[in-house]
């Protein structure tokens, strides 16, 4: 692919680095100017096989809400694109000298190390740019500055490392090196980070206020680990964080109330003030509810000193349903879905009606495996729709036929388990 005959030369200010054997240079470009010059790999090699893209798949979807982002977080922050570059003629050019514009005002010295690292990167308008790194982003802001208005982000600045690549067998492969090196070793935030900092996230907003608000929550209720199943040496909590993280995101994406959004939007936008306490006031119901309705809760939250309770529920022998983080998820997607007939009360105090002993069916083979007394995670969605089912309320894609099917095949029980209405 030709380069953009219509761009014109570009001064950029820039910073001149060395790391392992690459040179680098970290420019600052206006969004619009990463828009127009910034290409994904796919464009400059559309006839090279698969083995030699230096491309992802593209989640259009993802683009759409990082164009969103830029267009409406005021608090907007991107990190460092890394953009490769050939053909054309980059410059750079260090400063020689440093002056005060203040009068009796000088600078300290400087080592002539320090201005060869300080300077300008010109490009002439033929370069053949694209993203190693941060191809998302790229889509995000190439929709984002389409028919902007005026004072939208297009002129923002983000910062650009630009590295030099030859497009010969040798300088493939070591661009592709760079690119699996940036991407494999990026890692998503962890779950428990985003509870405890992010502050778009719905979920995540509201278990923090659970914990600081709510006197259900302290810290010798709630495990404040990093995984969402509970250790199994602590016998004093009834879940983690992340299970009541995962619960919440359940309730706020499935249950009937006017807030009611898609998981994505609730995790990346964060709602005005008043909307949140909404939010929060569902989330705090719920949980109240749940303490209230179900004497096995309401024993736990009752009890100063938790650990005698935890054991009786919680366990080798099996115990309570409602003591591991799987069962509170499923328990919570199927009173979500009683809340399309009733109210989050009323679903609540039938699901109470609903078994929930280990041993008991429907959770032998299902959700405990009573032969080497350890927890099933292997059929949740089956175990979902027979709890779904005997409160009457299992969807259509599980008809009784095929959950009668896939319930013998897999337990070996002749039966269904009666339905509690």
């Amino acid at each position: 692919m030709t380069a953009n005959n219509n761009l014109t030369q570009l001064t950029l200010p820039a910073l001149r680095g060395v790391m392992g054997d690459w040179l680098y240079y970290t420019c600052l470009m206006t969004l619009e100017q990463v828009a127009a010059r910034v290409r994904f790999a796919e464009e400059l090699h559309p006839n090279r096989p698969l083995s030699e893209l230096i491309q992802r798949t593209l989640d259009q979807g993802r683009g759409k809400k990082i164009a969103h982002y830029l267009r409406t977080q005021p608090e907007r922050l991107f990190n460092s694109l890394v953009v490769a570059t050939y053909e054309g003629e980059p410059h750079w050019y260090s400063i020689s000298h440093v002056q005060s514009t203040r009068p009796g005002r000088q600078p300290p010295p400087l080592t002539t190390e320090t201005l060869e690292q300080v300077g300008f990167l010109s490009l002439r308008g033929d370069e053949q740019l694209f993203a190693l790194d941060g191809q998302h982003r790229l889509a995000g802001i190439k929709r984002a500055v389409q028919g902007t208005e005026e004072g939208g982000p297009q002129q923002e600045r983000v910062s650009v490392i630009f590295v030099a690549h030859e497009p010969t067998p040798r300088g493939l492969q070591r661009v592709r090196r760079l690119f699996t090196t940036l991407n494999k070793n990026a890692k998503t935030v962890a779950k428990r980070d985003i509870i405890a900092l992010d502050e778009d996230d719905v979920m995540a907003i509201c278990v923090r206020r659970l914990i600081e608000e709510e006197e259900l929550f302290d810290e010798h209720r709630l495990a404040f680990v990093a995984r969402t199943n509970v250790p199994p040496t602590n016998t004093v909590c009834l879940t983690t964080i992340c299970s009541l993280y995962d619960v919440l995101q359940v309730l706020f994406t499935k249950s009937s109330f006017d807030l009611r959004r898609g998981r994505a939007a609730l995790r990346s936008e964060r709602p005005p003030e008043e909307q949140l306490d909404v939010y929060f006031e569902h989330a705090r119901t719920y949980v109240r509810l749940l303490r209230d309705r179900f004497p096995e809760l309401q024993e736990f939250f009752s009890s100063k000193d938790t650990e005698p309770v935890v054991r009786k529920y919680r366990g080798s022998h099996g115990g309570s349903a409602l003591f591991r983080p799987i069962g509170l998820d499923i328990f919570t997607h199927v009173i979500s879905r009683l809340t399309s007939r009733m109210s989050l009360q009323d679903a609540v105090e039938l699901a109470t009606k609903l078994p929930r002993c280990l041993s008991e069916e429907p959770y032998e083979q299902l959700m405990w495996n009573p032969n080497n007394q350890v927890m099933v995670n292997s059929h949740k969605v089956l175990l979902r729709e027979i709890l779904s089912y005997m409160v009457g309320v299992n969807s259509a894609r599980y008809p009784i036929s095929k959950l009668l099917d896939q319930y013998v095949r897999t337990t070996g029980k002749p039966s269904l388990p009666r339905s509690v209405v």
